[in-house]
């Protein structure tokens, strides 16, 4: 199989590999780095450097996928009624003028399906857009080096691409649970949530300063992964956690990480192992700098290319609706034969049948409009019912859940909640409570929602804000709790 160059074109530098997938791995037959110095170069100036690096490669390719970090992206997940696939992209451009917060002719875009569960009215895409000023500044690039830009791709789906690949992933689909990647870079720290082999969440923060702080930063991201998923993908269960990254650091990594993830499995993974050199005999050889670890997007999409395991995004070469087929000779032909029956055969109808069909009408319509007002009147007076219902048959005690609540709080002046508010829900909750009040750091609050959430709680995430009334306090408190149903049926204890 042909060699495939690929680009990672980070903020700071490029990764260029020039390589072809095997079975179970990627082989690299070169790679090489480009610093970018902190951005501080031209477009012209970066394909000068880059057509110098590749040169050294003996590299005869004449067009090259470019790979953008997680960071420069923005990702939504856009709800659809369950329409046929190839209804979806006409409909997913209208959601995005929408959803942007900048016009929809400002960026690239592209999308990827997510999984449909049997029977469902709705169905979701992940949205993928970029700026096209940055699509704009590779093409420049690109044209110093005198290689055509074949495809834009992200990083997220080209380290889903290398775990499929390679074998590292179970079928998760089949049971309803999501597998979660952390791929540990020096530069970055990315996460990626996977249903079966479909990319479902994205997140990426930054790296460790020291190999102390290891098991702090990856801590750090994966709660706020796990914040930002619960936002997007709603309830989800982790069934096993994969850390891809050199054994020195997944080994600084504890086990206990995943507490915050239904106490999931945990996977280490050496990255070296994913990928080759010339031959799979051969080790791969990096550029000083790089670690195997910093190649799994570029490995990822070249396999992705070569032999597709993931569906991903191409911010490009999009999706596109169907062409529909033109008609319009038909129905100019069946038109015209229309008017020559109408013509020769003289009107069918007179005036009177055609009073006497339009009076059917407007009688079918007032009965058609009567049954509709019934109707809804009837639906409206039993779910007034069901809720009436609902709230009678309920029993809760508010003071017990203060009390509680003031426990798990304990007396610390970390916290200061102003404000409590109870209402009640329906469905499958009791009760719905609203506090706020101030903090005196963001990591207060985290951990308040944390100690309450582990109490039985569901917490709903809200944006953690800063307020200038008080020094002393300058974190804005926000919280939403809702008490399940099913813990009316616990006792208190003594």
């Amino acid at each position: 199989m042909s060699d495939t160059l690929v680009i990672e074109w980070n903020r700071d530098r490029l990764i260029a590999a020039i390589g072809s997938a095997g079975s179970k791995s990627v082989g690299v037959r070169a790679a090489v780095t480009v610093s970018r110095e902190e951005g501080r170069l031209l477009p012209r100036e970066i394909g000068e450097a880059l057509s110098k690096a590749l040169n050294s490669t003996d590299s005869t390719a004449t067009e090259a996928i470019v790979v953008f970090p997680r960071e420069l992206v923005t990702f939504n997940r856009v709800q659809l009624p369950n329409i046929a696939d190839s209804e979806i992209p006409s409909m997913v451009t209208l959601q995005a003028a929408t959803r942007l917060t900048v016009p929809v002719e400002s960026v690239c875009l592209d999308f990827v399906p997510l999984p449909v569960a049997p029977n469902e009215e709705t169905r979701e895409v992940l949205l993928v857009t970029v700026p096209k000023k940055y699509v704009s500044d590779v093409r420049e690039a690109l044209a110093v080096c005198r290689l055509e830009l074949a495809g834009v791709r992200v990083s997220s789906f080209g380290i889903a691409a290398s775990a499929v690949h390679c074998g590292l992933l179970q079928n998760s689909a089949s049971t309803g649970s999501v597998e979660a990647i952390v791929a540990l870079g020096t530069d970055s720290i990315e996460m990626i949530f996977m249903t079966g082999t479909s990319v479902a969440f994205s997140h990426s923060g930054a790296s460790w300063t020291s190999p102390e702080g290891i098991e702090q930063a990856v801590r750090s991201e994966i709660s706020r992964a796990r914040m930002s998923a619960a936002e997007d993908m709603g309830s989800y269960n982790v069934s096993r956690l994969t850390l891809i990254g050199s054994l020195e650091i997944t080994a600084a990594v504890p086990d206990t990480i995943s507490k915050r993830l239904n106490d999931a499995k945990v996977v280490r993974v050496d990255p070296s192992s994913l990928m080759h050199g010339r031959s799979p005999s051969e080790s791969l050889v990096l550029p000083d700098g790089l670690a195997p670890s910093d190649m799994l997007a570029v490995v990822g999409v070249i396999a992705n290319y070569q032999i597709t395991s993931v569906d991903s995004v191409d911010l490009i070469n999009p999706r596109k609706a169907a062409e529909k087929k033109d008609y319009s000779k038909l129905i100019k032909i069946l038109i015209a034969a229309s008017i020559g029956t109408i013509l020769i055969g003289g009107w069918a109808w007179s005036k009177s049948e055609v009073s006497s069909r339009t009076r059917k009408i407007a009688a079918l319509k007032s009965q058609t409009s009567d049954l509709n007002q019934k109707y809804k009147m009837a639906e409206q007076e039993l779910k007034l019912d069901v809720s009436l219902t609902e709230w009678k048959d309920r029993d809760f005690s508010w003071l017990d859940e203060m009390q509680k609540i003031q426990g798990l709080i304990g007396g610390t002046d970390r916290v200061l909640i102003k404000k409590f508010q109870f209402s009640l829900r329906t469905g499958n909750f009791l009760v719905l409570i609203e506090a706020e009040g101030v903090a005196k750091s963001r990591r207060d609050v985290e951990d308040l929602r944390y100690v309450l959430a582990d109490a039985g709680y569901e917490v709903t995430p809200k944006e953690i804000k800063t307020s200038l009334r008080d020094p002393n306090y300058p974190t804005e408190l926000r919280l939403e709790m809702s008490i399940p149903a099913t813990k009316s049926k616990e006792k208190p204890k003594a």
